[in-house]
């Protein structure tokens, strides 16, 4: 069931070739991935994988730079979910980043 996506193929096979055709999430979707080796199961034989950078926050223009060799093979479900981590990791720090703190003699 291997898809090829359109735009980037001969990008995304040699980002799928790098990966073995497995996405290559190790637990940055919350997932422990403990029943295949720490590493997610899912390949281009029974889903269809992605080329993305690791650090899902980019833009799209930045992810458009990020060289082929530096992307990583994702299945839908751990990009979806690294991404919802990614986000929520970004807005408690930014929530953390912008608290004041108090002076040390205010009254």
């Amino acid at each position: 069931m291997t898809v090829i996506p359109l735009g980037t193929p001969a990008v995304w096979a040699s980002v799928m070739e790098a990966a073995e055709h497995r996405c290559q999430c190790t637990g940055a979707c919350g997932a422990r991935h403990g029943a295949t080796g720490l590493q997610c199961g899912r390949t281009t034989e029974h889903y269809r994988l992605l080329a993305a950078p690791a650090d899902l926050l980019l833009t799209t223009a930045a992810a458009a730079t990020v060289p082929a060799e530096q992307l990583l093979a994702w299945c839908s479900s751990c990009h979806r979910k690294a991404t919802a981590r990614q986000r929520a990791d970004a807005r408690e720090r930014a929530q953390h980043e912008s608290a004041e703190s108090p002076a040390l003699f205010d009254l």
